[in-house]
């Protein structure tokens, strides 16, 4: 039966523990006490204090016992068959004191002992059988039979007619991650007061430090022979120097370079063509009207009117095109633009670097290139997208537009919800109600009339529901475009930023 190996990180800590070094067990404790006390949580129907009960106890046998960890498994799969042993002691008992608990944390709980350990696991930690085993001490038929038995068990208690729906909603258990900073604390002292009864106990030992009977000249000799072997003399300049000033000189001379390097890399030149009257550029004591090509500088406006039209030419980025009566300002940066009013247009080839813009106060950043444009005036803005993916902030509020789609922006830099460009009238004035209208009641109308092309409108209002519509909101896009299948939807519900990236990237592909 072969395992996963442990990391050399994880074996040099080990190593270091065995030699003596609590602060190596302190690592140690920081990367592993999360899952079991996330097993404690989920073994007690989240009591706090009888999984922090369990952390401590499994933590101190560890430490006592870290001589006899065998080398064949993970520090944390030898951590957890621990826990099990803990646990069938029976001394730790269910407190009232406990994290807010679900019907499935508690449909969970129902489940007899050992069945719980068993589908904990398999079914929440997602551990194999060959694991289970281990741990348990279970054959993988007594681990099958009791994962069969229990999860009939829950489809029954939760009204669920398929394995795939039972496992979406045991997906969604609660969890604390990491126990109270002052857990440690705790297992500290105790593990402190062992390791200073064994060095008590090592009288007999003598300490033997190099340098205790050299004499004081003989000390001084030694330090000179050693300062010497870590200089560097440079006979044509009549220097000496030590390796490690030199060393850090070079550095010094290296990022130097490499920041001027990509100071004259990013020095993107903006290059004006006129297509058809005659734009002007006003700024840094230019106000002209041009007919031929020339440069936009930062902080320089260039304007159309109602019979001229521009291209700005932005190398290694792409092109903004101008209709009559628009108007953009360049920023400071080298990719940095204003839209002020009118219509634009962005077209970004493929492979080019981003383009910084703003409207109204929000920013808006492409992270996959392609097209998209916006009409702008002093009510507001809509932003189109027809090959870009866009992402939009203001606020503190995060929002991301996909081809197809388009959003408003209104006026202090207020940012609507997404929704496909052929949306229904009904779901686009829900939208807006409730964003804009702080309608929270519009929320069942954005859910009973959602469709899969609005899954992007339901992507964004994730975020801004608390957590009980939350899940409301994740079940219904779930049932549109399936979260993968390898993330947790409680991470989606805590708002993990790369499985929600994830999720995006799947909707993308489904709605276009």
């Amino acid at each position: 039966m072969a395992f996963k190996q442990e990391s050399k990180l994880n074996q040099s800590l080990i190593k270091e523990v065995r030699s003596g070094k609590s602060s190596a067990y302190e690592q140690l404790y920081n990367v592993h006490a999360g899952r079991i006390y996330n097993l404690g949580l989920r073994f007690y129907a989240h009591s706090r204090i009888a999984a922090e009960e369990l952390t401590r106890k499994v933590f101190i046998r560890a430490y006592e016992e870290i001589n006899a960890y065998p080398p064949d498994v993970t520090f944390i799969l030898w951590l957890r068959k621990l826990a099990v042993e803990e646990i069938r002691k029976g001394e730790i008992k269910r407190a009232d004191e406990t994290h807010q608990v679900s019907n499935i944390d508690e449909a969970v709980y129902s489940l007899a002992d050992e069945d719980r350990l068993i589908f904990i696991l398999n079914d929440i930690d997602k551990l194999d059988a060959e694991e289970i085993t281990e741990i348990t001490g279970r054959s993988s038929d007594e681990i099958k039979r009791s994962l069969e038995g229990s999860r009939l068990t829950l489809m029954e208690m939760l009204k669920v007619e398929t394995l795939e729906d039972l496992d979406y909603k045991v997906n969604f258990i609660h969890k604390k991650p990491e126990p109270r900073e002052e857990l440690w604390d705790t297992i500290y002292n105790y593990i402190h007061k062992i390791a200073t009864k064994d060095l008590k106990e090592e009288k007999s030992e003598v300490l033997n430090v190099g340098d205790a009977k050299l004499t004081l000249g003989e000390k001084i000799d030694k330090l000179k022979q050693e300062k010497k072997k870590k200089e560097v003399f440079f006979k044509p300049l009549g220097l000496t120097i030590s390796k490690k000033a030199l060393f850090t000189f070079i550095l010094i001379i290296l990022i130097a370079a490499f920041a001027v390097y990509l100071m004259l890399s990013k020095h993107n030149s903006w290059e004006v063509i006129s297509l058809a009257g005659k734009p002007s550029i006003k700024g840094n004591m230019r106000n002209v009207s041009i007919e031929t090509s020339t440069s936009l500088d930062a902080n320089e406006y260039l304007s159309t009117d109602n019979s001229s039209r521009a291209v700005i030419k932005i190398e290694r980025t792409g092109e903004v095109y101008l209709n009559p009566n628009s108007s953009v300002k360049k920023g400071n940066g080298s990719a940095d633009i204003i839209f002020l009013g009118g219509e634009v247009q962005v077209v970004k080839p493929k492979g080019t670097e981003p383009l910084k813009a703003e409207i109204h106060s929000v920013k808006i950043e492409d992270y996959k290139n392609g097209n998209y444009s916006a009409e702008i005036n002093k009510n507001g803005a809509m932003v189109y997208s027809t090959g870009s993916s866009l992402k939009l902030s203001s606020a503190g509020r995060e929002v991301y537009l996909i081809p197809g789609h388009v959003i408003e922006i209104k006026p202090g830099g207020k940012l609507g919800i997404p929704y496909y460009q052929d949306a229904s009238p009904e779901f686009v004035d829900a939208l807006n109600n409730f964003v804009f209208d702080n309608k929270n009641d519009r929320l069942n109308a954005i859910l009973v009339l959602s469709e899969r092309n609005d899954a992007l409108s339901l992507f964004n209002v994730i975020p801004l529901v608390d957590n009980a519509e939350r899940e409301m909101v994740i079940n219904k896009l779930h049932s549109l475009i399936n979260i993968p299948a390898d993330i947790n939807p409680r991470q989606i519900s805590d708002l993990n930023e790369e499985d929600l990236r994830r999720w995006l990237d799947r909707i993308e592909v489904s709605v276009q």
